[in-house]
This record gives C-alpha cells, structure tokens and sequence, in this order.
C-alpha cells in the first residue's frame, strides 16, 4: 500500500519525542507525506490547532506511528479499534517488545515505509465479557492480557477455571493472567509463563502466585471455551486490560475470555524477526560474565 498519510500518536514525557517529530516531519514532507498529530502530540510541539481527536487521527491516517514505549503502543492500538489501520512502533523508552524499532533507526524505517518495504503483522487481542448472575457488566479487550488481581489488601483469591466446561479445579492464589501470545513477553513471562510465537493463534493462562504445585500455566487453542469463576474475592478484585483500563470484580463474578475478532496489524521490515527480537532484548546466547574465585 502506497503511503499518503501519517497520524503521530505519542507519549510527550520522552525525551526524545521532539527530534523524532521533526524528523518525521521533515521526511514526510520530502516524500508528498502528509502528518497528522494527535491533540497530545499537537500540544507538545505548540501547535495545539494541529490536534486531531483519536478518532479523526485513525479515520485520516494510512499508518499509526507510536512514538514512546510499550504502553504507548498498547493504548495505540487501543485507539485503532476495529478499523485495521496499520501500526508502526518506535521505541523512545527501554526494552519496547512491541516497539521494536529504536529512535536511531527512526529515518532508514520511514524511508522503507515510504517504499513499501514492509509487511504487515496481524496479531490476535484477547477478549471477556463479565457476568455477575445471567446480568452482562463490562467487556474488556487487549492486545497483550487480561490480568485479574487482588483487591486493596493482599488476601489470596479463591479461583476456578473450566475449559470447554471442565472444571480443573479451585485454587487459592494472587490471581490470573489471560494473555495472547503478543502479551506472552510481558507479565505473563514475569509470572512464570511461557513464550509464543506471535504467529500462534492461541491464549496463555498463567495462574499468579498459586498456592498449589498442580496449577500450572497453560496453552489453550482458541476453539476452547474459557470460564473464570470468583469464588471468594476478600476485599475484592480488579480486571484489568493491558494495564491501563479496569473493572471491579465481585464476588460471584464469571468472566468468559476468548480470542478476539478484532486484530492489530503491526507494521514491521525484513530485519525484524520474532527471534531477532527476543535474542536482542533477552540476551539469549550472550556471553556468561564469569565471577572471580577468591
């Protein structure tokens, strides 16, 4: 697809956001590029008439650019919704699994957008509706995971999952992460789940601080039908999608999860791969420091 438009989407407390503007500016403008800013964006560079609300920002841009890290791609995608436009993530934070393409690397990436060297990465988002009785309270989707957790005071919750109406039992534990398997390099891996390759089309439960050996983080294929049930909550719990929105849970509460419909396409180039990626940030085959023996 021949580029016409840009919609700059960004987190204004990098440092670097200014530069990678101009640059971005600059470049597109030299290739009959147009820009457009987020209302954020616009206020960061003065220009505060510029500002598109998201929904005007999707509608007239070709191509979403995240500017920051991971959370700004994840509440980019958020923004992007069901339209399908592309996404391109440069990285001005730290690790960035999903802003892949570090700031220095910021004007070889527009050049190669600009020339169609690119291909796109469609990535599967996780979906769940909460119940409590036969009454539907809130529907939630993510990119990465759905976590649910405990309330203001550190007491375990009382869980149970049943897969295609199998129960594998209740549990007592901190909580759970539903994660796809884009997510599968964030908390999920903190937590002691596995990685997965993006291209897989499947959803990761991993259990968060269980109080039994016998629950353990699974695969599940997306044809599965996936039931939480909340048994005893204490002083409550909390759903929450990528990190950034939230839902009280009670006791009670049933939450169905599944794959969504809605997908996320990833701008990405032929230097980027899964495992190009992951050997970078993870350190995979570095070589071990080794300790002085006294």
């Amino acid at each position: 697809m021949k580029i016409r438009s840009l919609g700059l989407f960004g987190n204004p407390r990098k440092e670097d956001l200014l530069p990678a503007i101009a640059l971005i500016e600059k470049q597109s403008v030299a290739s009959g590029v147009r820009v457009f800013l987020s209302q954020t964006m616009a206020a960061t560079v003065g220009d505060a008439e510029r500002g598109l609300a998201d929904e005007a920002l999707v509608r007239k841009a070709d191509v979403i650019i995240a500017l920051g890290g991971d959370g700004t791609m994840l509440r980019a995608a958020r923004i992007i919704d069901r339209t399908g436009v592309p996404l391109l993530g440069i990285n001005l934070g730290s690790l960035g699994y999903l802003t892949d393409v570090p700031v220095d690397e910021l004007a070889d990436a527009l050049t190669r957008l600009f020339s169609n060297q690119y291909h796109l990465d469609t990535r599967s988002r996780v979906y769940s509706v909460v119940w409590r009785g036969d009454r539907e309270i809130a529907t939630v989707s993510a990119l990465n995971d759905l976590v649910v957790n405990m309330g203001p005071l550190p007491r375990a919750l009382d869980l149970e999952v049943r897969l295609d109406g199998d129960s594998l039992g209740r549990w007592l534990g901190d909580g759970v992460i539903f994660s796809t398997p884009t997510g599968s390099t964030a908390y999920n891996l903190s937590a002691g789940g596995p990685i997965c390759h993006s291209a897989v089309t499947c959803l990761l439960l991993t259990p968060i601080c269980p109080h039994s050996l016998g629950m353990r983080p699974l695969i599940i294929a997306k044809n599965i039908s996936i039931e939480l049930l909340l048994h005893e909550l204490g002083e409550g719990a909390t759903l929450t999608a990528d990190g950034q929105r939230a839902t009280t849970l009670e006791n009670g509460d049933r939450l169905t999860v599944k794959v969504s419909e809605r997908e996320v396409n990833l701008v990405k180039f032929p230097q980027s791969s899964f495992y190009q990626v992951m050997r970078r940030k993870l350190n995979w085959g570095a070589p071990q420091r080794q300790g002085n023996d006294h």
